[in-house]
């Protein structure tokens, strides 16, 4: 409970310059704020990072710590290959790998399976990464592109660890259930999700 809570406190810290610049004239802060919200407006990075997080939360305080700093370190480094060196994915292959992720910790949130460290950092590292490399801007240059990729890391770590603190913070019966219906509703969004995005390119 406390490293859930320290955790928040330095996503809270992270985010608290961003705000405050927001009030300035500097050129890229709407960037800034359109990557922030990045995650959360593409279904499929949301759906990856929340389930991933929800996941990490259910095994445990104790157990939250390495998969969500490997997490934000993995999400940096494939943020910064994708921005800088252009080693981003197709975007439907990353979209549907995303989505594939998302199904298969979405399961294991609502099955409230317990896994060991390894795992749980493996499932960490590949959606990290499918995230970061699925976040190319080659419309932008310069300052704004090192805004929009810093905010998306950002809203990205934000995502994960409050998804990771929902799931940990829940210690009643109902609330384990709660995110357990979370869990097979993440699942079935996915696979809804995933169905419409082979469609589309089916018939491309």
């Amino acid at each position: 409970m406390t490293l859930c809570l320290r955790l928040l406190a330095v996503a809270f810290l992270l985010f608290l310059p961003g705000a405050v610049l927001a009030h300035s004239p500097i050129k890229g802060m709407d960037s800034f704020y359109n990557g922030v919200l990045h995650p959360v407006l593409v279904p499929a990075h949301l759906l990856a990072i929340m389930t991933a997080g929800l996941l990490i939360g259910q095994q445990g305080v104790k157990r939250m710590q390495a998969p969500l700093i490997t997490f934000l370190f993995i999400l940096i480094a494939a943020l910064t290959a994708t921005g800088y060196f252009d080693l981003a994915l197709p975007e439907s292959t990353g979209v549907m790998l995303l989505l594939s992720m998302a199904v298969l910790s979405g399961v294991l949130v609502a099955l409230e399976m317990e896994l060991s460290l390894m795992p749980l950092m493996a499932i960490g590292v590949v959606v990290a990464l499918l995230v970061g490399m699925d976040s190319s801007q080659p419309e932008l240059q310069g300052r704004a592109k090192l805004a929009i990729l810093t905010g998306t890391g950002v809203g990205g770590f934000l995502l994960i660890l409050y998804a990771a603190a929902a799931a940990e913070f829940a210690n009643r019966a109902w609330q384990k259930i709660g995110i357990r219906i979370l869990g097979s509703w993440a699942t079935a969004s996915a696979f809804i999700v995933l169905a419409f995005t082979f469609a589309s390119i089916r018939d491309v």
